[in-house]
């Protein structure tokens, strides 16, 4: 079960993936109004988890190998040499000990696959540039084309999703207005906003979405990661190469929440705005979206933060991490839980402790993931159906 609640904590796309299930998914189709935006509410989820879990899988490791190949840092798509992709940002940065961050890598995989396999593909690759900074150069280009493939195409998949379901039911049913309300008003007083022209118009708008943010931010981070700080750097640059580690992609195919809520915030949220069929269907997505955006980022931090502080006062755990935080009753809302994958690498834990915070920890996990999931899933939808009626009632 800690094992399990390790893997889930260091993979966004799986914590994201149960929450959308069980919190968005599974209780939005109980909560809703009828039968057709039930299913609507499901062919989205469904789409969304296809669409999130099994193509980072096959496309990913597609673009690692064919960006690394064609920048000529490996030869031949040499599967153990393309494992220097997950060398974290940290040791690309111009202060980064690249030899330091290969070795380590290196370490990792070997040690889980007994040899010294990647050891050696590394060394090959660092003595066949000779030259660190090159080296560093090169894997920053490969990590920017690999981010800004991944980003356009994850928003694109998105972007289309509230298209496929509104498309299903404006063929079955032959009404363009929102799904929620077709059992509180009749078709006649429907918006009819969605013609072939207005169509057009918002998917050439979901496009640019889809592929001009993903654009800007993948250089962003780059140029962050790259360039060193000054006075004169600005405010984002210095976010981007303060935190490197928050743009790191996990097992080299995972995606991190710095990148995912970008692309949830810069791509996603506008293409389900402008998708929307009519004026309480924005508005229903607006804060719906923000809601579940809110928890998502904001409410897992603030349960489980809550929930670790009250155990290590009473129960003598090490679920929080203290290290290098100034402590007081409002700065100990900014701690966050120790990272469970690293917990037995820490040697201040005696092994009493330990056991009783890995069993904490993993409980307090999943009783957090389970609040959040409940908030979003019935009294999120319950506010806003409520919300629709009174729109709805208005409008006659």
């Amino acid at each position: 079960m800690y094992d399990a609640t390790a893997y889930v904590q260091n993979h966004t796309l799986i914590n994201r993936g149960i929450t959308t299930l069980g919190g968005s998914t599974i209780p939005q189709c109980i909560m809703s109004n009828n039968k057709y935006e039930a299913q609507e509410r499901a062919i989205m989820g469904v789409v969304y988890l296809i669409a999130s879990y099994l193509t980072p899988i096959l496309l990913i490791p597609v673009y690692n190998r064919n960006f690394l190949k064609n920048k000529g840092i490996i030869k031949n798509f040499d599967k153990i040499a393309e494992r220097i992709i997950q060398i974290p940002k940290e040791y690309l940065t111009p202060k980064g000990n690249l030899a330091e961050g290969m070795k380590k890598t290196a370490e990792i995989f070997d040690k889980k696959n007994k040899n010294n396999l990647t050891e050696k593909a590394f060394d090959e690759i660092y003595n066949r540039y000779n030259n660190p900074e090159k080296l560093k150069k090169d894997l920053l280009s490969v990590h920017e084309k690999v981010l800004m493939t991944d980003f356009i195409t994850t928003a694109a998949m998105w972007s289309s999703i509230p298209w496929i379901a509104t498309e299903f039911t404006e063929h079955r049913t032959k009404r363009t207005d929102f799904s929620a309300g077709f059992n509180l008003k009749q078709n006649d007083i429907a918006e009819k906003e969605t013609s072939k022209q207005n169509k057009k118009k918002k998917i050439l708008w979901n496009i640019l979405f889809a592929t001009i943010p993903g654009i800007i931010f993948a250089k962003s981070v780059t140029k962050g990661l790259s360039s060193p700080i000054s006075s004169t750097s600005g405010i984002i640059t210095k976010k981007i190469a303060n935190n490197p580690n928050k743009f790191n992609y996990n097992s080299g195919t995972n995606m991190s929440k710095t990148i995912y809520a970008s692309i949830w915030m810069l791509s996603s949220f506008p293409a389900k705005i402008i998708s929307a069929r009519d004026s309480n269907e924005r508005k229903d997505r607006a804060i719906r979206d923000i809601g579940l955006f809110t928890m998502f980022f904001g409410g897992d931090f603030l349960i489980n933060n809550i929930l670790g502080r009250l155990s290590d006062k009473f129960l003598n755990t090490k679920i929080m991490d203290t290290k290098d935080k100034k402590r007081g009753f409002l700065k100990d809302f900014k701690l966050s839980m120790k990272n469970f994958t690293k917990l037995d690498s820490e040697k201040n834990l005696t092994p009493e402790v330990l056991k009783r915070t890995k069993k904490a920890g993993a409980g307090m996990y999943w009783l957090s993931l389970l609040a959040n999931t409940a908030l979003i899933g019935f009294m999120l939808p319950k506010f806003l159906n409520k919300f629709l009626r009174h729109n709805i009632k208005k409008e006659q």
